[in-house]
């Protein structure tokens, strides 16, 4: 690559709220630090898992207080308030610091900020992480110059903008962390297999509540199932984190064997990916990005409520390719249990299609993509 970016130049990420959206984030900007001593600064909500990742970074943060959609209609004026504040507040940002590119990162922290930058004809990129696209970037993608996709079959309607100029877009593949991918070579070289079968659970940065209570009731009811002793991993998010503690607790009252990690966010989270048998995880883009990444064989539990139903579609991808398999939520929460527990022991039997299955998801990851995506960005700045 021919192209560089000025050392002086600002590259303002856009966007957060969850780790799906800010980890992709994160990693281009790892890249294009790599290219270049190019500042960067993330532009996104105040949530507090956003400003505990971004802190772990090291890179600046700008809170703001936007509001999702979800706003909308239980609260139209704080939404209208917050998110009109957030946008202004951009703009002043904006114009001071004259950033060289304006890269969104989806959800609706993204949407002032993107609102902000097309008004004053800065130039801006869009990241999708899902199979289908996200709410804020269908709204944006009219606004913006280029759209770096994780699927090739991610669709984006053409005819929705009404610029002269049509958006590129670019099969990129989702941009995982440096440090999962070092964890690829980490993995390979490991020969110090545990005594104990790890299993970890993962509900998202923000944790997911019907998934802490289908792995707890199955446990309850198919542990004695499971054999040998087994070692529990499990990223609970903030507010269930004290309950399933505690509902562990008692786990191990009547299994002293059993082994137990529970936390609200894991930051060090490839370390247990490396050390995983079996993942139990809700089914967005940039977990299974990451999973796929180090090759782990994974149980999906997509959740119901998504937008446009895109993490049943992303689970789908996976599992199509023998890379995961899928236990639906039901509204019927003793028949989700029972499936997952039919699964999970299903497969802790099975040695060799947990083999194939994290063949199989090793096979499907794109470790440069991160790569990719800030070779893109770099291009567009130099046009």
């Amino acid at each position: 690559m021919t192209e560089t970016i000025s050392d002086t130049k600002l590259i303002v990420f856009a966007g957060g709220g969850t780790g799906g959206h800010l980890l992709p984030g994160i990693a281009v900007a790892e890249q294009l630090v790599a290219l270049s001593q190019c500042r960067i600064t993330f532009v996104g909500s105040n949530r507090s898992v956003e400003q505990q990742i971004i802190k772990s970074s090291g890179y600046q943060h700008l809170p703001l207080p936007s509001s999702s959609t979800s706003d909308l209609k239980r609260a139209p004026f704080r939404f209208l308030w917050n998110n009109s504040r957030a946008f202004f507040r951009t703009r002043r940002f904006l114009i001071r610091e004259k950033p060289a590119v304006v890269i969104g990162l989806g959800g609706f922290a993204s949407v002032p900020v993107v609102l902000a930058a097309s008004r004053l004809k800065i130039p801006i990129v869009l990241l999708e992480q899902n199979t289908v696209p996200g709410r804020a970037n269908r709204f944006l993608f009219p606004l913006s110059n280029l759209v770096c996709t994780s699927f090739a079959e991610t669709p984006f309607e053409i005819k929705m903008t009404r610029k002269t100029v049509i958006p590129e877009i670019v099969f990129t593949g989702n941009p995982i962390r440096k440090e999962i991918v070092q964890a690829v070579s980490q993995k390979e070289k490991s020969t110090t297999p545990s005594d104990k079968t790890s299993i970890l659970v993962l509900g998202g940065s923000q944790g997911a509540t019907a998934v802490n209570a289908a792995v707890i009731s199955m446990l309850e009811e198919y542990l004695d199932k499971i054999s040998g002793p087994l070692h529990m991993v499990h990223q609970t998010g903030m507010l269930d984190f004290s309950n399933i503690e505690q509902k562990y607790e008692l786990l191990r009252e009547r299994h002293p064997n059993l082994k137990v990690t529970v936390q609200p966010f894991f930051n060090d989270l490839k370390n247990w990916y490396l050390q995983s048998d079996l993942v139990i995880s809700r089914a967005g883009a940039t977990t299974l990005a990451e999973l796929a990444s180090v090759g782990c064989a994974t149980v999906l539990i997509p959740f119901p409520g998504s937008i446009r139903d895109h993490q049943l579609k992303n689970a789908r991808f996976y599992a199509d390719r023998g890379a995961a398999t899928i236990v639906l939520q039901s509204k019927e929460s003793d028949l989700t249990v029972r499936l997952l527990g039919e699964t999970i022991t299903a497969l802790l039997e099975e040695d060799e299609r947990r083999r194939q299955m994290r063949q199989s998801m090793q096979e499907l990851s794109i470790p440069g993509a991160a790569r990719h995506v800030a070779d893109e960005v770099v291009k567009l700045i130099a046009k």
